[in-house]
């Protein structure tokens, strides 16, 4: 039995004409207008059947061009000019003159209609090899996700880091060559802690805090998204920035300053994944089998998970992981937090 303000949950398992439309309204509600104001008012004409269109307009002659076969019934052509009347010229021919028709509403109107009544009746032919594509798809993906084709990207990945960069990966990169053998828990756990940008500053730092202590890389704290929106960098920087520097005197302006050891990340879909609703909460993970680990980890085509544990609520991280480390038996959660006791 925990205390009120937070309780454990263990988790055992794991348009074609649309945009003809579109187009349409673009056009008539504001290319016509522009066009208006450069060639003349947009307007009508009569064409000897609806199967032609105009071609071009010069002076106070209009060209017409046939599209198609129709029935013969009259039809209506687009045109842009500052005449009242037009000379009608059908494929060359003289076929007579006609009175240019002022455009409005009504006929937007009747446009986007039969726009609808189209979009209704058609229907968009079916691939006729979407299902080879399927197979053809389905073995790509199992391939791609097989441990020997996962173990040739391994093989290369180190011949290209030992050929190309030898000893130096190791001495710019060195939390990555000694990830493996950092940390108590094994590689298949993970303990993610949500937080948000609404929560107090100082209660992410005590976290962030605690974190440093464990020391442990696989203790991630996670944010559903950046702060303000993706369009705008720096809210995220200056929030990071708070959370991990440890003196909160220190002025990145002035200088450098000391930040806290803490793995940090952005990840939507481990928020989505654990169904997580609220911040803080923590989630204890094992079973972690994942088929690219460049990809995230709340990818749930990408990553397998035997089963998890969740606390939600305000309260210590050792004490949280205390818990979980009761509950799910995980002897490697009560050796991280030993020492911190």
């Amino acid at each position: 039995q925990f205390p009120g303000q937070f309780s454990l949950v263990h988790d055992p398992k794991e348009g074609v004409l649309r945009r003809l439309r579109t187009q349409l309204i673009g056009y008539l509600l504001f290319a016509a207008p522009l066009a208006a104001f450069a060639a003349g008012r947009p307007g009508y004409i009569p064409t000897p059947d609806a199967c032609w269109v105009t071609e071009r307009v010069q002076g106070d002659t209009v060209h017409l061009k046939r599209t198609g076969v129709c029935d013969g019934k009259p039809g209506r052509a687009f045109v842009e000019t500052e005449r009242d009347s037009l000379k009608v010229f059908a494929a060359g021919k003289f076929w007579k003159e006609a009175r240019v028709e002022q455009m409005g509403v009504p006929d937007v109107a009747a446009v986007l209609g039969r726009a609808d009544r189209l979009a209704g009746a058609i229907e968009v032919p079916k691939n006729r090899h979407e299902g080879e594509m399927t197979v053809a798809a389905g073995k790509l993906d199992a391939y791609y996700r097989s441990p020997e084709f996962q173990g040739r990207v391994r093989a290369e990945t180190e011949r290209i880091r030992s050929q190309v960069f030898g000893e130096s990966y190791a001495r710019f990169y060195p939390d990555s060559v000694a990830e493996e053998n950092r940390g108590k828990l094994a590689g298949s756990e993970r303990v993610y802690l949500f937080v948000s940008s609404s929560m107090p500053l100082g209660a992410v730092r005590a976290y962030a805090a605690s974190m440093a202590r464990l020391h442990d890389p696989k203790v991630m704290m996670v944010m559903r998204g950046f702060v303000d929106g993706m369009t705008k960098l720096q809210p995220t920087i200056d929030f990071v920035g708070s959370i991990l520097k440890e003196d909160t005197a220190c002025s990145f302006i002035d200088g450098e300053c000391r930040m806290r050891p803490v793995n940090l990340v952005v990840d939507p879909l481990l928020f989505r994944r654990y169904g997580i609703d609220r911040v803080p909460t923590v989630v204890y993970v094992r079973g972690l089998r994942s088929t690219d680990g460049a990809l995230s980890e709340g990818d749930v085509n990408n990553t397998g998970v035997t089963d998890s544990y969740t606390v939600s609520g305000d309260a210590s991280l050792e004490y949280v992981l205390g818990v979980i480390g009761r509950e799910s038996g995980a002897t490697t959660l009560k050796e991280l937090v030993a020492p911190n006791k």
